[in-house]
């Protein structure tokens, strides 16, 4: 009996390791099957994105995040958190940009001086700019909330249905403030010339003093400087986030598809 129970217990063990190393066999295939699908799906998510022939931050930024991930789902999650950050950003700019052109609007009362009611104009549009602009951020962050942890077929249809009307967020971002940087710059035209003289402080103040007018110069200075400031800001941005779009990933692969 002690012989025969040793040889069932032989055949046994034999058994159970064929048993086990086909039951390793199957599982690495089923994973290789996996992660082949897995990676089809990452390329047919790129080649979707390289047909729509775009070069957006969006599809720059989803192109660069599936190509990343190791899964495609990582890499729309990536993408969206990264959609949904730049809005957050935007909301907040947007908002305090609004802040400042109300604060530089008379509630209540009429311009004096020509300057005045066209510096008051600049204002009122980019107040409203920036006000809209913080809006459709906050609709925009709302919006790619919801699409977290979707399929990429329904954020794929969802978002870049709507990423064209989202985008013009970032010109009202760039053309409110652009509006209150010509208003303050026509603002300083009224509060140096328009007014009447004030006392000359190297012929003494107060009573009987001289009287001067202030220079020309002054607002023209400024406003040369403002220009100044305002193309450096044009090169930054043109060298930083425009020119350097040529030799990106997508940039490539569209130039490959042609």
């Amino acid at each position: 009996f002690g012989l025969l129970a040793l040889v069932l217990l032989a055949v046994l063990s034999r058994k159970m390791g064929d048993a086990y190393r086909e039951l390793l066999d199957y599982l690495k295939a089923k994973d290789q099957q996996g992660e082949h699908k897995r990676e089809e799906a990452k390329a047919k998510a790129l080649e979707e994105l390289t047909a729509l022939k775009k070069q957006t931050f969006a599809h720059i930024s989803f192109y660069n995040c599936i190509n990343a991930a190791d899964t495609l789902e990582d890499g729309v999650d990536a993408a969206l958190t990264s959609q949904k950050e730049l809005y957050d950003a935007l909301l907040g700019f947007t908002g305090m940009m609004a802040g400042f052109s109300f604060i530089g609007l008379p509630l209540g009362s009429q311009p004096d001086t020509y300057f005045q009611a066209v510096a008051y104009f600049l204002l009122i549009l980019g107040f409203g700019g920036c006000m809209v602009a913080a809006l459709m951020s906050f609709i925009a962050t709302l919006f790619i909330k919801g699409l977290m942890q979707e399929p990429w077929d329904c954020v794929r249809d969802c978002f870049f249905r709507w990423n064209p009307y989202l985008y013009c967020t970032n010109f009202l971002a760039i053309g409110g403030p652009f509006m209150l940087f010509l208003g303050v710059n026509v603002m300083v035209h009224d509060f140096f010339t328009d007014r009447d003289e004030v006392d000359c402080w190297r012929k003494g103040m107060g009573e009987g003093a001289d009287k001067c007018t202030l220079s020309l110069g002054l607002p023209i200075s400024l406003n040369v400087l403002s220009l100044i400031f305002l193309l450096v800001l044009c090169w930054l941005f043109y060298g930083a986030v425009l020119k350097s779009q040529r030799g990106r990933r997508i940039t490539k692969a569209i130039e490959e598809r042609r």
